[in-house]
């Protein structure tokens, strides 16, 4: 395997399992951390402390990989492995995409 496809590979990778497991702390933060749902200080803390540079991050990677995927569209043989890297990666930016329209939209 070529040295940019491993390292792509790694990067989308690292990119959906810190979603994952960003999400499922985010889920289970009660019984694991002891955060109350609704007390705006615990909230607030876990969300810019751990949720938000996890999330960040992970879109960060997902962007990468799919630029780099695009970028080498035409030197890398295997669509299989392309849809691998873009279906790992896009994941994080269907998150960010539905949040912003969330976001943009509440009344």
């Amino acid at each position: 395997m070529n040295k940019k496809l491993k390292w792509t590979l790694r990067m989308a990778l690292t990119s959906f399992s810190l979603l994952v497991f960003a999400l499922l702390i985010n889920y289970f933060r009660e019984p694991l951390l002891g955060i109350k749902e609704g007390y705006a200080p615990h909230n607030f803390s876990f969300n810019f402390l751990f949720f938000l540079p996890a999330i960040l991050t992970s879109l960060g990677l997902g962007i990468a990989v799919i630029g780099r995927t695009i970028k080498h569209w035409k030197n890398w043989n295997s669509l299989n492995r392309k849809l691998i890297f873009i279906g790992l990666s896009s994941p994080v930016i269907l998150l960010f995409i539905f949040q912003t329209i969330r976001i943009l939209t509440i009344e």
